[in-house]
C-alpha cells in the first residue's frame, strides 16, 4: 500500500528531448521519487530516460560522464538479449557523447576509472572515453587494472598457442608493454588483493606478489585445482565462462579442470595464511618464504575457509568446488585446528562421511555452528567434537542457506529499525530457500519465523546515515536508526559523496541528498 501511495504523488515537472550527435534519444525530467519525513517535502531526482532497459552503469568521477549498458529483455521477459548498446552520457550537458552496438558475449566493453576497453576476439582495444574511437589495440586479456596509475595486468596472447601463462603489464595510455612474467594459472585466477600503492597479491595456482610497474615479486606455488576430473566431465556440459568482480576477471581454466580448491587469504602485518589442495601454510609477507606448512589429506580437500580465534588457526573444509561456474560436490567436510604460531595440529575432525557440503558457518563463544542443507550442527572449538545436531524438514522450511548478517534490519512495532541479529543476541538467525528467517534458541528449536519480505538490506552508508533497501524502496535512517526519508529506488545505486545514482527500467535517477542530511527535526 505504501508503494501505491508513493506513486500517487509522483509528479512530472519538465520533460524535454535532448538533441544528440548520436542517434540515441534521451528524455529528461525532474521527478518526485520520495519524501523527507521530517520536513514533509518531496525529494526530487533528475531522471534520464533511455530507449532501452539499463543493465549496468559506471560513473567516471573525473570527467563526470556516466557509461551505461543498454539491453532489452527477450520476448518472454526472462533473459537478456545478447546484443545492445554501450554509451557514454555527459550528465552536465545532458547529451550522449558516443554509443556503440555491442554483442555482450563476444565483444563486451569495460571501464576502469576513465579508461574504457573493449575485448574483440583476442584483441584488447582501448577507446577514447570522449569519442569512442580506438586509441590502440594489443593482444592481451586484462585481469586487473589500476585506474589511477593507468596500468593493466593480463595474460598475453601468443599466436596459435592462445592465451597461456605469460602475464604482462600494460601502459593503458599507450598500450605499450611494461614487463612480462610467467605466472601459471592452470587452475584459474582466484583473487587479487592490493597490498600497497604498487604491489598486488595474486591467488592463481598459489600466491604471487607483483609490482605492477616492473613485474617483480615473489612466488609461492600451490595446487589449487584438479585436472581431468572424469566424474565432473560425465555430469556436466563442457564450457568456459568469464566473469568480472571489482575490476578483476575470474576465469575457469578449461572444461576438465576443477578449480577453487583454495581458502580465503588472511593477511596481517607480517604474515599470510592460506590453504590449498595439499596444505595449509603460514608464509612471510615480505619474501614469500614458508614459516610453517602442514599437510592436508588432498583426497578430501575442497574449497575451504580459514579464520583466527584466540591462538588457533581454524580450517573448515566445505566439501564443494567449482567446475567452470558450476558448484559441484567435491571432497569431504572436515575441521582442522592448528597452533597459530607453530602450525602444530591441535585437532583434526571429519564431520561428514558423505558428500554433504557445508552451506555456512558461524562462531558463537567457544562453539562452531555449521549449516548443511537440512541440518544444523554445533561443534566445540576446543577439539572439534560434535556437541549436538538437529535436522529440519526441507518440505516445510526449504534448504538452510546462510546465517543472517548484521546488514539485515527489521522494522519493529514501535516503527524503529534494528539489526535483526541484535533483537536477541542469545538466538541464532538463519535464512532458508523458502525466503524465511528462522529464529532459533540455543538448542536449535524454532521460536519464530520472519518472512524475507519483512526485512531490509543495509546497502550503503552516507555520513553515518544508513540506506536500507526493501523491494523497490529505500529507507534512509539517521545515526540513531530513525527513519528520515523514503525513496522509490532499489539497492542498484552508485553513491559518490552525497549524490545517489540509481537505475530502474529505462530510467537513470540522480538524487542529491545533501540537504536531506542537514534537515533538523521539527520542534
Amino acid at each position: 500500500m505504501k508503494n501505491k501511495i508513493l506513486f500517487g504523488w509522483m509528479i512530472m515537472i519538465t520533460m524535454v528531448s535532448m538533441a544528440q550527435s548520436s542517434k540515441i534519444d534521451v528524455l529528461y525530467n525532474e521527478k518526485s521519487i520520495g519524501k523527507d519525513i521530517k520536513s514533509h517535502k518531496a525529494i526530487i531526482a533528475q531522471e534520464y530516460i533511455f530507449p532501452k532497459r539499463i543493465h549496468e552503469i559506471y560513473l567516471d568521477t573525473i570527467s563526470g560522464n556516466i557509461t551505461l549498458k543498454l539491453r532489452k529483455l527477450s520476448k518472454n521477459g526472462k533473459v537478456l538479449d545478447i546484443s545492445g548498446e554501450v554509451l557514454v552520457f555527459d550528465l552536465i550537458n545532458k547529451q550522449v557523447k558516443w554509443d556503440k552496438k555491442v554483442e555482450f558475449t563476444t565483444n563486451n566493453i569495460y571501464q576502469y576509472g576513465n579508461i574504457i576497453t573493449q575485448n574483440i576476439g583476442n584483441k584488447l582495444i582501448c577507446l577514447n572515453n570522449e569519442t569512442g574511437e580506438k586509441i590502440w589495440d594489443i593482444k592481451n586479456d586484462l585481469y586487473y587494472v589500476d585506474p589511477i596509475k593507468k596500468i593493466g595486468v593480463g595474460y598475453k596472447y601468443k599466436g596459435f598457442a592462445g592465451n597461456l601463462h605469460t602475464l604482462e603489464g600494460v601502459n593503458l595510455i599507450s598500450g605499450n608493454s611494461l614487463w612480462e612474467k610467467e605466472l601459471n594459472r592452470e587452475y584459474g585466477w582466484n583473487k587479487t588483493i592490493q597490498l600497497n600503492d604498487s604491489t598486488i597479491l595474486i591467488a592463481a595456482s598459489g600466491l604471487h606478489t607483483v609490482n605492477i610497474k616492473n613485474g617483480s615479486g615473489w612466488d609461492f606455488n600451490l595446487v589449487t585445482g584438479q585436472k581431468d576430473y572424469k566424474e565432473t566431465i560425465a555430469k556436466n556440459v563442457a564450457g568456459i565462462t568469464i566473469g568480472i568482480l571489482t575490476g578483476t576477471y575470474i576465469t575457469s581454466s578449461g572444461p576438465n579442470v576443477v578449480r577453487e580448491i583454495i581458502s580465503n587469504i588472511i593477511i596481517d602485518s607480517s604474515e599470510i595464511y592460506i590453504a590449498s589442495k595439499e596444505s595449509i601454510s603460514k608464509i612471510n609477507k615480505v619474501n614469500g618464504k614458508i614459516i610453517w606448512s602442514n599437510q592436508l589429506p588432498e583426497d578430501l580437500t575442497s574449497k575451504s575457509s580459514i579464520f583466527i580465534k584466540d591462538s588457533l588457526l581454524y580450517l573448515i573444509n566445505n566439501g564443494f568446488a567449482y567446475w567452470g561456474d558450476k558448484k559441484i560436490d567435491y571432497g569431504i567436510p572436515f575441521i582442522n585446528g592448528l597452533n597459530l604460531k607453530t602450525g602444530e595440529q591441535i585437532f583434526y575432525k571429519t564431520i561428514s562421511e558423505k558428500k554433504d557440503p557445508i552451506c555456512d558457518f558461524k562462531t558463537y563463544n567457544d562453539t562452531l555452528l555449521i549449516s548443511y542443507k537440512n541440518r544444523l550442527t554445533k561443534y566445540s572449538l576446543k577439539d572439534g567434537s560434535e556437541l549436538f545436531s538437529k535436522t529440519f524438514d526441507q518440505e516445510e522450511y526449504g534448504d538452510l542457506k546462510f546465517f543472517t548478517g548484521n546488514h539485515i534490519y527489521l522494522k519493529t512495532r514501535e516503527n524503529n529499525f534494528t539489526q535483526l541479529t541484535k533483537l536477541d543476541s542469545t538466538k541464532y538467525y538463519i535464512q532458508t530457500s523458502k525466503r524465511k528467517t528462522l529464529i532459533l534458541d540455543y538448542d536449535f528449536n524454532i521460536i519464530n519465523q520472519i518472512d524475507f519480505d519483512e526485512l531490509y538490506y543495509n546497502y550503503a552508508t552516507i555520513d553515518k546515515n544508513k540506506l536500507l533497501a526493501k523491494d523497490i524502496q529505500t529507507i534512509i535512517l539517521d545515526k540513531n536508526n530513525q527513519e528520515i526519508a523514503n525513496l522509490d529506488l532499489s539497492y542498484t545505486s552508485t553513491i559518490v559523496g552525497t549524490t545517489l545514482y540509481n537505475f530502474k527500467g529505462n530510467s537513470l535517477f540522480v538524487v542529491n541528498l545533501k540537504e536531506l542530511f542537514k534537515t533538523k527535526p521539527n520542534p
